[in-house]
């Protein structure tokens, strides 16, 4: 861990990993395939079919941008509370998996600059 990294943000960064590779596995498996959009227009959806009109409501709406943003301006003017900036972290990289790319990435920059650069040091370590 040293002395730039402390446990809790090693927690915070293998939430930000795994939520990345979820965010990244479900849209290779819902999202991308042209089928689920036929399965989905059925009579009988499948069950998967809610979660994923909710992700494409989110991207299409530019709301997973506009979250990220929100998140990393909230980490960015409150000096770096950890929780929100691994939200705006998470959200940021879903943002940018669903094409809401502009707004996302300015929001998980902020959250990790409010994380890593902005935080109180003590006696020469970060808080």
């Amino acid at each position: 861990m040293g002395k730039f990294l402390t446990r809790r943000d090693c927690v915070g960064l293998a939430i930000v990993a795994a939520f990345a590779a979820t965010v990244f596995a479900y849209r290779a498996w819902f999202i991308e395939p042209r089928y689920w959009g036929a399965l989905c227009a059925a009579a009988a959806a499948p069950a998967a079919c809610l979660p994923r009109a909710a992700v494409l409501w989110l991207q299409r709406d530019y709301l997973w941008g506009g979250i990220a943003l929100a998140l990393g301006i909230t980490a960015f003017v409150a000096r770096g509370p950890l929780p929100v900036c691994v939200a705006s972290a998470c959200v940021g990289i879903a943002a940018v998996a669903n094409f809401n790319a502009t707004w996302g990435m300015a929001g998980a920059a902020l959250g990790v600059w409010g994380w890593f650069c902005l935080r109180p040091r003590k006696e020469g370590r970060l808080v």
